[in-house]
């Protein structure tokens, strides 16, 4: 069944054939977080000290000419448990396919790793776009190469499809608070405050711009991020490729708000946001927002706005449509320890099966 295919791995994603970097490449159309670029960034920028890298390369034959599909993988020093190579900074992960046999492609991948010799007990892939066709073959495609496949939930993801390049008639569909905060704080921004709002895509300022980001964002509520260097070093990848629309806000010459969003193939997703709290009754937030929708959408002329990761209510003052990412997690039977992780799996499954019917039947 698989004998049409070959399929190897590699530890650095320098070491791809040129092929393989290619479809990396290709995969970024479809979100900025599938590319080769993005791999590398991660892999450079994101890991744990323990983390390696393990890509598997399948070819249409043995002579190793023609790449069919790349998977990123990583896994633990001392761990027989392989995952996406993805962490909290992914919003969407997939595997690298040529366009054509996709379903056997991937069953053969899936089918030499659980064959390999590291002797891999599970395979954990998320997040991925559930409801769609790829979601469906990859699912399908692992039990077709013999592992025990359990899927999850991951995070629930707001956009906002546009059809016109006039800013203001997608603001006349928003909520009537969103509308009236923007036309009262506006003013005040404006006036009282001495206020500014800017984007930067790159350029000579590129670098006081990364400075008062990371000014703005120490100064949040949010958390210290875990892996320092990486921010910056999107930052700059994004404007060298033309994607970084970096909006930032001041009051009276200081930072104070600044959002970082990423325009790539017709697509502008909202990556990272925060704000100085001192600032908060200016609503600068809400106000950056509509000055980097207003750009992207009559200058970039994107199809969509995407939120990305979580269900936070903010977002959907902003957009209108929600879809999810879920994860696929496959024990290898192969093993003992994949034959009791998927024991577990199920057993837990089933009590939660349990738990649902006795509260059902109770309330009856």
């Amino acid at each position: 069944m698989f004998a049409q295919f070959s399929s190897i791995f590699s530890h650095s994603l320098a070491d791809l054939p040129n092929q393989a970097q290619l479809l990396l490449a290709r995969s970024e159309q479809n979100s900025f977080d599938l590319g080769f670029d993005w791999f590398v960034l991660l892999a450079d920028m994101a890991l744990d000290a323990d983390d390696q890298i393990r890509i598997y390369v399948t070819y249409s034959d043995d002579t190793q000419h023609h790449v069919q599909c790349v998977l990123p993988l990583k896994y633990k020093t001392a761990s027989r448990e392989l995952f996406a190579l993805t962490n909290f900074y992914t919003s969407l992960y997939a595997p690298a396919l040529v366009h054509t046999n996709a379903l056997a492609i991937m069953v053969a991948c899936f089918s030499a790793i659980r064959h390999d010799t590291s002797a891999w007990h599970s395979l954990r892939l998320q997040p991925l776009a559930y409801d769609t066709n790829e979601y469906a073959q990859i699912k399908t495609a692992l039990h077709q190469a013999g592992w025990l496949v359990f899927e999850f939930f991951c995070f629930g993801n707001w956009y906002l499809p546009i059809v016109t390049t006039n800013y203001d008639l997608v603001l006349a569909t928003f909520p009537s608070r969103v509308k009236s905060t923007l036309k009262r704080k506006r003013k005040q921004f404006l006036t009282i405050a001495n206020g500014c709002l800017s984007i930067t895509t790159g350029g000579v300022h590129l670098e006081q711009a990364i400075q008062e980001y990371e000014c703005v964002y120490n100064a949040s509520w949010k958390k210290p991020e875990p892996y320092p260097e990486f921010i910056p070093a999107l930052i700059r990848l994004c404007a060298q490729r033309g994607w970084l629309r970096l909006g930032l806000a001041y009051i009276d010459g200081e930072i104070a708000a600044a959002q970082i969003w990423i325009v790539c193939y017709g697509r502008a997703a909202i990556y990272k946001l925060a704000y100085d709290a001192r600032f908060e009754h200016y609503s600068v937030g809400t106000l950056l927002t509509d000055h980097l929708m207003r750009y992207v959408i009559e200058v970039d002329h994107v199809s969509e706005v995407d939120y990305l990761i979580g269900d936070d209510p903010y977002k959907r003052d902003w957009m209108t449509h929600r879809r999810e990412r879920w994860g696929l997690i496959a024990y290898n039977p192969r093993t003992v320890l994949g034959i009791l992780g998927a024991l577990g799996q199920f057993t837990g499954h089933l009590l939660k099966q349990l738990s649902h019917w006795l509260s059902q039947f109770r309330a009856h």
